[in-house]
């Protein structure tokens, strides 16, 4: 897929909490930046957010926006790297369940990677919803009544959920914000 500049004038949002798995930011964002899309990275930390990297503290990325400060509406997707630490932090957050709700209930693009769909395992948000997931995570999916596909990369409508390579996930994602059309959903 060619991603260079397919998503100019559009605005993404890269979700994360200290402790997010590096090598997934590093990859997924250089991919980002290529698409010519604005990208915010969105933290509940203020100034950097701190990744994690082979079992240590890795390297400080600037956090551009806010989390409580942040809405759903100011961007045209989210998508959310894995790593524990930083999912735990952010389901521990409320803010974060208030942003991610605002992408879900306007089914606007969202991409999670590994872990981080535990952030929208809330209310009734993955209900008959399909996706793949890591496996310590299954039975909190399974809870929320999602269906699990076998697999490392699915796409139910606008939710895109991969478990291996960050490039595929990012493909699928930039697929469903060019694909995205809002007035489907508003006229309704």
């Amino acid at each position: 897929m060619q991603l260079e500049n397919a998503l100019t004038g559009k605005k993404v949002a890269i979700l994360v909490a200290n402790g997010f798995e590096e090598s997934h930011m590093t990859g997924l964002h250089k991919s980002l930046v290529d698409t010519g899309a604005e990208i915010k990275i969105v933290s509940p930390e203020k100034g950097v957010v701190n990744s994690w990297h082979d079992g240590s503290w890795g390297h400080f990325f600037p956090a551009n926006a806010f989390l409580p400060t942040s809405m759903s509406h100011h961007f045209d997707a989210v998508i959310v790297p894995g790593g524990s630490r930083h999912v735990t932090r952010l389901c521990a957050d409320p803010q974060t369940a208030r942003f991610m709700r605002g992408f879900m209930e306007d089914n606007k693009p969202v991409a999670l990677f590994e872990d981080a769909l535990k952030i929208i395992a809330f209310d009734d948000t993955l209900a008959d919803r399909k996706v793949t997931v890591a496996e310590d995570i299954k039975e909190l999916v399974l809870a929320q009544e999602a269906e699990l596909v076998e697999g490392t990369l699915n796409v139910d409508d606008m939710l895109v959920t991969g478990t291996d390579e960050i490039l595929p996930v990012v493909e699928k994602f930039v697929e469903c914000i060019q694909n995205y059309v809002p007035e489907a959903w508003e006229a309704a």
